[in-house]
């Protein structure tokens, strides 16, 4: 329309149809046509720039900022379609009440001043959706002929890909971190011609003693000066040099803790970390301290050592023991011949001339006896008795030597019928003393039956002779089961039976003081005259070696003129 405008004033002012006036001002008309024209064709040219422009661009226009240009990147940005155009920013985007960007818009448009910014995180909603997006953008002024700002041009870059890539990898870079500080191992970055710790983990700090801190930025030699001369320095310039790790175990080595002196042991793997630009690499340090690994085990060897010697020793000890035993073996097979030998003489050498005696002594008396004076018939007398005991003693003897060397017969023996057996065999001593024994129900045990009868009829026969001759013997036979804890303190066993079997002989007569009861087991000891009650001393010996051949023991209880109860322990 511009055009035709102009085309025809040029046409009257050739046909000669316009006054100088009008001529003056039809050229002063077409001027200000042609530089409308010329500036709707540089606004055409501006809006097709900004619509083909690679960035999201859009023009702000007043103080309401009224989108007057917005290309199509912007409005996708944007997510509201080509009706935002001509509306106010914060109509078409009521989203942005809350965040900064209205606020900035308008101090750039009361300043103009150019704000620019990189990765700025905006809430926007899109397809009814908010997320939120991040955005490099700048804000331009634009001034008119006066100077006066009258636009904003806006243009932005979606960025958002790049931001969450880069989350992802502080993310990851923070987790490495994370690990590395963490790290149940010590671990350290060394680097550059000094070998300068570049990081360090607290482990590594805990390992060297020091705050990691302390150490980072430093070199090796610096950081950790006790290390200098012991070649970790010429190791670590070995694997930057070659690229090759290094692997090490339970290296003893000596080092500045918390400021005194220690000897720890370390496992470390030197790695090298290859640079990018193919330069010297770095080295990972990866250290553990297996110093109580390997104190324990130098423990262990030291006992294991230890052992040996004294096993050695023991082995020694034991065939030294051995060798003893094997001649006190011998030693009691020599006792034992010879004891053989002393019963054989006392049962034929030694009471024969004994029965001779005794037989020639009665011979005399006999024959002889009405010529013989009263001395002389009490001498022979003496002599007859005195055989007798003799003859008694060498029998008791020869019981006890029987039963020390004797070799035993064990089986399991009743003793209700021992004890029977024992009973009949007294018959005529028991009637003799009009004794009563009153005999309970007795267990079966593992014994010999020999030996055991022995113990009885010992036990009774004592019982018998040592009651006074004006009163009638009375025996009482009990019986118990105890366990082993519950046996009296004083009672030893060669048996690690856990029950015992508790045999009671009680009877009525002399007694005895208790402060004897452990003389009164023993070969030959008395506690009463012969004359008085007769006897060799041998019977409660016979009684208590039979009670240690079976694994037991005996004792008695007593008081003088209250009668004695002797006690046997025999294992279940």
């Amino acid at each position: 329309m511009a055009k035709q405008v102009v085309n025809l004033l040029t046409l009257r002012k050739q046909n000669g149809e316009l006054s100088r006036m009008g001529e003056q001002q039809c050229t002063e008309i077409e001027q200000h046509i042609q530089m409308q024209t010329a500036l709707t064709e540089s606004e055409e040219r501006f809006r097709s720039l900004l619509e083909q422009a690679p960035v999201a661009t859009c023009l702000l226009v007043g103080r309401d900022l009224r989108i007057d240009l917005a290309n199509d990147l912007m409005i996708s940005y944007w997510g509201k379609g080509s009706s935002v155009i001509g509306q106010p920013l914060a109509a078409a985007l009521p989203e942005l009440q809350g965040q900064p960007f209205l606020d900035i818009l308008d101090a750039v448009f009361t300043t103009g001043e150019t704000y620019v910014a990189e990765s700025t995180p905006a809430d926007l909603i899109i397809d009814g959706v908010v997320g939120t997006y991040y955005f490099d953008f700048t804000y331009k002024p634009l001034r008119d002929k006066t100077g006066q700002v009258y636009a904003i041009m806006d243009m932005a870059v979606d960025v958002t890909d790049r931001v969450m890539a880069q989350q992802q990898i502080d993310e990851a870079q923070h987790q490495i971190i994370s690990a590395f500080e963490q790290s149940p191992v010590a671990v350290a970055f060394i680097g550059g011609p000094d070998l300068t710790f570049y990081m360090a983990n607290s482990f590594y700090g805990q390992l060297v003693g020091q705050d990691p801190a302390q150490i980072i930025g430093k070199p090796l030699l610096t950081a950790l000066p006790e290390l200098e001369g012991k070649r970790f320095d010429q190791l670590l310039r070995q694997v930057m040099a070659t690229s090759e790790p290094y692997i090490a175990t339970e290296v003893a080595i000596d080092i500045l803790r918390y400021g005194q002196m220690e000897t720890i042991y370390v496992d470390f793997i030197y790695r090298p970390k290859p640079q990018r630009d193919g330069s010297t690499p770095d080295v990972l340090v990866i250290a553990t301290d297996v110093t109580g690994q390997v104190r324990s085990r130098q423990i262990v060897e030291a006992s294991e050592t230890r052992y040996r010697q004294l096993s050695q020793q023991l082995e020694e000890r034991v065939q030294q023991r051995t060798e003893e035993l094997t001649h006190a073996n011998q030693d009691l097979r020599r006792s034992n011949e010879n004891l053989q030998q002393f019963s054989y003489i006392a049962s034929h050498d030694l009471q024969e001339p004994l029965r001779k005696i005794q037989s020639f002594s009665s011979l005399i008396v006999d024959r002889f006896g009405n010529q013989l004076d009263e001395q002389v018939l009490d001498y022979l007398r003496r002599i007859t008795s005195a055989g007798s005991r003799m003859s008694t003693l060498i029998r008791d003897l020869l019981a006890y030597s029987r039963i020390a060397t004797r070799q035993q017969t064990f089986g399991m023996v009743s003793l209700t019928e021992i004890l029977a057996s024992t009973l009949d065999t007294m018959s005529w001593e028991i009637e003799q003393r009009n004794a009563q024994i009153d005999g309970a129900d007795l267990p079966p045990v593992q014994g010999d039956e020999l030996q055991l009868g022995q113990l009885f009829q010992n036990l009774l026969s004592n019982a018998i002779k040592f009651t006074s001759a004006n009163r009638e013997p009375h025996i009482q036979i009990s019986y118990a089961l105890y366990q082993r804890s519950d046996l009296p303190p004083n009672i030893r066993s060669t048996s690690s039976a856990s029950m015992f079997h508790q045999i009671s002989v009680q009877d009525n007569g002399i007694g005895f003081d208790s402060k004897y009861v452990d003389r009164i087991f023993q070969v030959f000891q008395r506690l009463h005259g012969k004359n008085e009650f007769p006897g060799t001393g041998v019977g409660l010996a016979i009684c208590e070696r039979v009670v240690a051949n079976h694994g037991g023991d005996i004792t008695a209880i007593s008081t003088p003129g209250k009668g004695a109860t002797f006690v046997i322990y025999l294992p279940q």
